[in-house]
């Protein structure tokens, strides 16, 4: 009967551990471990708002990957899209470090806003808007 009444008891302790210990796990902590790791700054440029003519200087924080291009409408098409895409590509002038900048030339384009893409890695990048004012 000892043996029963200790099986039972340990029994016993053992589901009153789960009880207590499976609620604090499942918690979200509150500690430094729950702090999301910050975003990559993504796609930033040294304007906002810019003039037909006027250079545009863009960084880009790719991480890993590597830099495809970077295109927009907006801007002047010194060349063929790799794509075929109806944009102008900015020329990358450094790359380092996971960093990336880059210059373009805005066209005669109308104004309005207009997208920035990126093309890193085997995928699309980060995108940011340009306003084109007259």
């Amino acid at each position: 009967m000892r043996t029963f009444k200790t099986l039972l008891a340990a029994g016993l302790l053992a589901g009153l551990a789960l009880l207590t210990t499976v609620p604090a796990m499942a918690a979200p902590s509150t500690g430094p471990a729950a702090v999301a790791p910050a975003e990559p700054a993504g796609l930033t440029a040294d304007k906002s708002q810019v003039r037909p003519g006027n250079t545009l200087v863009m960084r880009l924080d790719h991480g890993l990957e590597g830099v495809n291009w970077i295109s927009s409408a907006a801007f002047v098409r010194g060349g063929e899209h790799p794509v075929g895409a109806d944009e102008g590509l900015a020329q990358i002038v450094t790359d380092r470090d996971g960093y990336a900048e880059a210059v373009a030339t805005i066209a005669d384009v109308p104004p309005g806003e207009y997208v920035v893409h990126t093309r890193v890695g085997g995928g699309a990048g980060p995108t940011m808007t340009i306003n084109v004012i007259k």
